[in-house]
This record gives structure tokens, sequence and C-alpha cells, in this order.
């Protein structure tokens, strides 16, 4: 990679006086969410246009991952879905056709534990393998150059060391590494620089060995506030966390809850797609109050269990299972069982793509929908603006959702499940793209709705400093 300069960026979370990479280093950015580090993304890759910068040698031949990317295929791939003119599930793109010879970089497919998933669709995916695809993709084209926006984000362990192997080996190749993450514990060996964008400026930026003792004593700042106490929760379930649509009776008046402290109950469950067969055999049970922590690597069928249980996967009717003590496939209505979830995760995330602004989204929770369509109250408006304010985002209250960076569009979307206060609260990766306090703050906030019984957690995660006290039922998949 050539040497590469940016000087006087100004756009209008970030400014940046001078920016400079060598041929031979390896750059690894952090900043907290709002901090203007995905900023300094776009202006890397040349992905924002509003800015006035001076870009001397751009790098050329540059490969590019990010959020942004990765959700914009997977909305290109539901515009090629042909399932409802086929007698069985289009698959799409097969991820082996992202990958430029393919054969030649079997060994590096094997190490991301990818290699069962290649004559997968696209959409097949779990996020962490599609951002692994997504990876391996831009190695095996040969760029010169590589540029990764939050690389261990979605990943297992296993997986984050694998990649880690491949970045380093990548760098004794001569390949241009430019990574951002948002946490100082995810700032990876192999790095030979090091730079930190706090409150839209690019405060440090050296060696590795000459920042990392300052970025240790550096606060993150700009982070939501989740300190509001449960009796404001609990006054929000009143107002505005009864059950709506489907969960109303003909009069109007919502109907009670089933008295039942069995959730979930599922006996010798299995489940796939396109007949591959990713678990069986899996007894799960969950009562109120017994918030259960589920972890295993990708593609080991985490996400794929909470479809199950939300009933967004078919298998959800072939498998003996009970949900608040309703036997599946027995005529329920899935949108009365959905009125007593909360739902947080990559696939409603990657679904999230239609016109409304935060507000709407975070009212949209009670209505169970993808977007608002109903008329709401004021009192269930006065809620949603608490759960604003709650996650910082009430200056954001009238933005459209698609234009939030990624890690509030997250936060928004934990209001929206958060808001009804529902009996069974069901958490994919929430904190997927947080940083460090904000994830802290996240989940105090959750141990102290298990603590006053407010809602039962079921919780997947990839990340060790996760596993709270509080879940009491852990399942490794």
């Amino acid at each position: 990679m050539q040497a590469m300069e940016i000087i006087n960026a100004k756009l209008q979370t970030l400014f940046i006086d001078k920016f400079t990479a060598k041929p031979g280093e390896a750059w690894c950015l952090v900043g907290a969410n709002r901090s203007g580090i995905d900023d300094f993304f776009t202006l890397l890759t040349g992905e924002n246009q509003g800015t006035t910068a001076q870009l001397i040698d751009p790098p050329q031949n540059m490969g590019i991952v990010s959020f942004g990317r990765q959700q914009a295929l997977f909305e290109e791939e539901l515009k090629k879905d042909d399932t409802d003119f086929l007698d069985r599930m289009d698959p799409g793109t097969l991820a082996g056709s992202f990958l430029e010879n393919p054969q030649k970089h079997a060994g590096l497919i094997n190490a991301f534990g990818m290699e069962g998933s290649m004559t997968k669709g696209y959409r097949q995916l779990s996020s962490g393998q599609a951002r692994k695809l997504l990876l391996l993709a831009q190695i095996t084209k040969g760029v010169s150059c590589l540029a990764v926006q939050a690389p261990y984000e979605g990943l297992d362990p296993h997986s984050c060391a694998e990649l880690d192997k491949a970045m380093a080996l990548l760098h004794q190749h001569g390949i241009g590494l430019f990574i951002t993450v948002h946490n100082y514990c995810d700032i990876p060996d192999w790095c030979t620089h090091v730079g930190l964008i706090a409150n839209g400026l690019l405060e440090f930026m050296g060696p590795r060995a000459d920042i990392m003792a300052a970025l240790e004593v550096k606060t993150l700042q700009g982070h939501p506030d989740f300190t509001a106490s449960l009796a404001e929760v609990i006054l929000d379930k009143t107002l505005a966390g009864t059950p709506h649509g489907t969960g109303r009776s003909e009069a109007g008046k919502p109907e009670p809850p089933r008295v039942t402290t069995e959730l979930v109950q599922l006996k010798n469950g299995s489940a796939g797609y396109g007949g591959n067969l990713i678990f069986s055999g899996l007894n799960l049970r969950i009562r109120t109050g017994e918030h259960t922590l589920v972890t295993g690597p990708n593609g080991s069928g985490k996400s794929t269990l909470l479809q199950l249980i939300t009933g967004d996967h078919p298998a959800c009717y072939q498998n003996d299972l009970r949900i608040f003590g309703i036997q599946r496939g027995t005529g329920e209505s899935i949108w009365e069982l959905k009125s007593h979830m909360g739902i947080v995760s990559p696939d409603l995330h990657r679904n999230y793509h239609v016109p409304g602004n935060t507000l709407q989204c975070i009212l949209s929770g009670l209505f169970d929908s993808i977007g608002l369509y109903q008329t709401y109250t004021r009192q269930e408006e006065l809620a949603a603006e608490k759960w604003l304010a709650r996650t910082g985002l009430s200056r954001e209250a009238r933005t459209p959702f698609r234009q939030l960076g990624y890690a509030d569009q997250r936060l928004a979307l934990i209001a929206r499940a958060l808001i009804k206060v529902p009996r069974l609260l069901i958490l994919d990766e929430p904190t997927q793209g947080l940083d460090a306090l904000n994830r802290t703050a996240v989940l105090n906030f959750l141990e102290q709705v298990a603590k006053e019984g407010l809602s039962t957690l079921l919780y997947v995660s990839h990340r060790q400093d996760e596993h709270r006290d509080f879940f009491k039922c852990r399942i490794r998949l």
C-alpha cells in the first residue's frame, strides 16, 4: 500500500486536521458510539460525499466491509427472492458465489469455519456467518488494502481468533489494514498503529505501544442514560404496555395474559434450513424468572432456536413446542403470542428497512409491527419519549430510522422491545455494535429488569463479559 494522507477533513460530526498512514502500517481506530468513528470510516473509504477534505494518494483497490454494505446486500437478496413462485424456498445467491476461486482458499475458509456454508444461500446464513463471508470475499479478491468496520462484532471467540490470524498474515504480505472498534479490549495485537477518535476529533494517533497507555486512562463519553427508576418503567407498563392488535377483544378491551409460569417448553426439538439440520434433540424449558443465556459458535443454531420460539421459523409447527402454555399448531394466533414478547435480533434489524423515524420505531413495539401503521395515544407517545431519553436518542426522535448510525439503530430496537415490558424478552446479541459503556448500561438495566421480575430474559451472546450472574440457566449449542 502506498502512503495515504487526509488533511483538513470537515464533516458534520468530525474534524480531522491530519491523518497519515504509511506503507507497512496496520491501523486500528477506536472510538465510542457517536464519537465520529463511523464518519471517519466513511471518509477513509470514500463513501462520505458530504465533506471538504484533501485526500492525498487514496488507497487503490480497497476492500470494504461495513454494516451498511452488509445491510445493502441483504436487501438486494430480498429483491431476488423467488420463493413465492417456486414449490420450495429460494436460497438466493449461494455463499460460495461471493468468493473468487474458493478452492484456492479452502484453508482460509476452513479456518473461518465456513466450509459447510458455501452451498447455503446468503439469506440462510446467521449474521456472524454473513459477516465472515464478506470478510472472506474481500480477502480472496486480492485487495491491496482492506478497511473493516467493527470486524469482531457478531463473531464467536474462535472466529475472532481466526480473523486475527488472517489479518496478521495479510499484514505480513503487505496488505494495508484499517479497522475501527468501539472498545479498547478489541484493539488487536497485530496492529502497528492506533488512533483515538473522541468528541469529533482525532485526539491521539501513533505507534501502538506509545498510544495504549494514553488510551487506558481516556474515558469514552456520549452514552445513553439507562438509570431511570424501575418505578417509572412500571408506570410505562400501565400506560403503554398493553398488547395491541389481535391481542384486543372484540369489545376493544385487552385480553388478560394466560395465567402460567411456563413460558417456553420444547421437547426433542430440531430445526434447519434447506434440508440441512442445524440442531436436534434439544430440550428446553423456561419458567417465569428463569433468565436464560444461550451461547455457541456461529452457525450452531442460536438464532434459529429463537426464531422457533418467536414463530419466525416454519419448524415451529413441526415441533413439540409450547409457548405461554399454548401448544403451537393448535390454531393459536401468533400475534397474540407475540404481544407478550419483546424481540431484538440481527434478523429484525436487517428486516427493519421501512420508512419511519426513531420515535415511530419505538412505538411500533407496542403493535409488534415492522413500521408504524396504527394510531397511538398521547400516553403511549410519552412512554416512547421516555425511552428515547433513556437511550440518549431524544435528539433523533424525528430522524429517519435508516439514517441513524448502526449502534443507534440497535439502541432504538432495544427500546422498541422494552417499551411494553413483555413477559418474555428475547435478545439475540442485542449489544452488537455498542461500545463498552453503552453495553454496560444496557446490561445493568436488564439486570434491574431481572431483579424486579418485570420480564423473563432469553439472551444470546458471544461475549464472555456479558455472562452476568442473573442468568440462572445456561445453554450451549
